[in-house]
């Protein structure tokens, strides 16, 4: 399981997570896994009533509006030190694929850093100047006896790498897949995560679109949908690395994870560090620390599950073990 990496066919950017440390993933209860990806399904039809699912072009435009822009998507970002400006080459490919405009950059630039951009032309700029600290035009005319200083370029510089033009948060990446041999529909697959945002988006088919983000179904669809989510994906990747796993084993792990109405970790952190007995807590990780609390604070353990009565060396409560008087009448 550790060596088997599971690949996307046909996708060469995308891989995700599988065998040994994918486990580890979902029963630690990871906030975030290491590969996030979704699975994005289409409806039928779209607003106008034009097939939506099996017209790749379509599909490839909710693709380029699903997926994060960043301003270095479509643009190269040079820094004048000695002028104390930067200045953003666009790309005309790029923004002919991200379908975006210059003026349309300008605009969100402006509007997201609250600066004034120069534009080489206004309908249809090739080339944008930022200058840290100028938010109006009128402003370029003290920029002699003020000039911004050098932590404030760099500072600009880092926003505008990171600044989202476009697209929906954590998505980074969305490849159209398809068409299904049989129905002739596409699908999109991403790199990244945000399932409350997609569910959202026009066109997107809310029922059949997937994440391996337990945590984010929990969050969006309920406990009951992350018990489900836990169990597919942990025979997913069982199934993935070869192994037959009865499917009552993950049930049961499921729903130990899960009985709290929240996703839990099976380890010292959740579902084994919250356990009654003291005995058992301090068998599975960090001993003496349990021992030490418990005694501190005068813990009391009873003695009724199976592990503590083992490490003590009586009977457990179970079975024959729980009967404590029985009666053989007399043969007549």
């Amino acid at each position: 399981m550790t060596m088997r990496t599971f690949h996307y066919a046909g996708v060469a950017t995308v891989n995700v997570t599988q065998g040994l440390p994918r486990i580890i993933e979902i029963v630690d209860a990871r906030k975030v896994p290491k590969t996030p990806t979704m699975r994005i399904y289409l409806d039928e039809n779209n607003a106008k009533g034009k097939p939506l699912r099996t017209n790749q072009k379509l599909v490839q435009e909710i693709a380029a509006g699903l997926e994060t822009t960043t301003t270095r998507d479509i643009a190269n970002i040079d820094v004048d030190i000695t002028q104390r400006h930067i200045i953003l080459s666009l790309n005309n490919a790029n923004l002919r694929v991200k379908k975006m405009t210059g003026a349309e950059v300008r605009d969100k630039l402006s509007r997201a850093l609250r600066l004034f951009v120069q534009a080489d032309n206004d309908d249809k700029p090739k080339t944008l100047k930022i200058i840290p600290g100028v938010a109006k035009e009128e402003e370029l005319a003290t920029l002699a006896s003020d000039p911004p200083t050098y932590t404030a370029l760099l500072q600009l510089e880092e926003k505008i790498k990171k600044l989202r033009l476009k697209g929906l948060p954590d998505i980074m990446r969305a490849n159209v897949q398809g068409p299904n041999a049989e129905t002739g529909e596409y699908y999109i697959s991403t790199i990244g995560s945000n399932l409350s945002k997609v569910s959202e988006y026009a066109g997107v088919d809310r029922s059949r679109t997937y994440t391996n983000n337990i945590t984010e179904i929990h969050d969006y669809l309920g406990i009951e949908a992350a018990r489900q989510a836990i169990i597919n994906e942990m025979l997913l990747t069982l199934e993935g690395a070869g192994l037959d796993v009865d499917v009552r084993h993950l049930l049961m792990v499921a729903d130990v994870m899960t009985s709290e109405g929240e996703v839990r970790a099976i380890g010292r952190h959740g579902v084994s560090g919250t356990k009654h007995s003291i005995l058992a807590r301090s068998a599975f990780e960090v001993t003496v620390t349990h021992l030490l609390r418990a005694g501190i604070i005068g813990e009391r353990d009873e003695l009724r599950g199976v592990t503590e009565n083992i490490i003590v060396g009586q009977p457990v409560a179970l079975g024959t073990g729980s009967v404590d008087l029985f009666y053989i009448p007399e043969d007549l």
